[in-house]
């Protein structure tokens, strides 16, 4: 259970979140809950309305839509409204993290450059063309002592295989 304390905080966060005209923090998606409680009730208000409405009209009509129709009803306002809410949830988070990945890419504005100068800096370094050149092609090494030239085989280059379509990692 929440303490007193934190809860007269959280009101606290929350109107002065509320009645901040700079709009530096989303205040919608704390109040979700609260307005997805508010929807339902309300909807289970208008159900019973049009049940005792049909009671009103027919017997058949009324039961049919005390058994039927109004539980399809809320089910469905249910799922639509819920459904809603996490997409709008997700537009907001996806929001905040798109301003977070503006200010981690302004901090490392200079890093770039900084990668690009010691890129230069190992080409220029001899054993680094050994290793490994630039287009991911292995150069060859000269053959040690023990080595005759007529040895060594090379080995065709391999051809990149199509890729199919169950290689894709796709998360659906």
């Amino acid at each position: 259970m929440e303490s007193p304390k934190r809860t007269i905080d959280d009101t606290r966060t929350f109107f002065r979140t509320l009645f901040d005209f700079s709009f530096s923090k989303f205040i919608t998606v704390q109040m979700f809950p609260a307005l997805y409680g508010i929807i339902l009730c309300a909807s289970l208000v208008g159900i019973f309305y049009y049940i005792f409405e049909a009671f009103m009209d027919s017997l058949w009509k009324g039961l049919f839509y005390l058994t039927v129709a109004g539980p399809v009803a809320f089910i469905a306002i249910a799922a639509i409204t819920r459904a809603l809410m996490e997409l709008y949830i997700v537009i907001f988070r996806m929001a905040e993290n798109v301003e977070e990945i503006h200010i981690m890419s302004q901090k490392l504005s200079g890093f770039s450059n900084t990668v690009d100068g010691m890129r230069d800096l190992t080409r220029k370094l001899p054993i680094w063309n050994l290793v490994n050149s630039g287009k991911g092609e292995e150069k060859k090494l000269p053959p040690t002592r023990g080595e005759d030239k007529k040895d060594v085989k090379e080995k065709p280059p391999e051809k990149e295989k199509p890729r199919k379509s169950k290689d894709l990692n796709w998360p659906y």
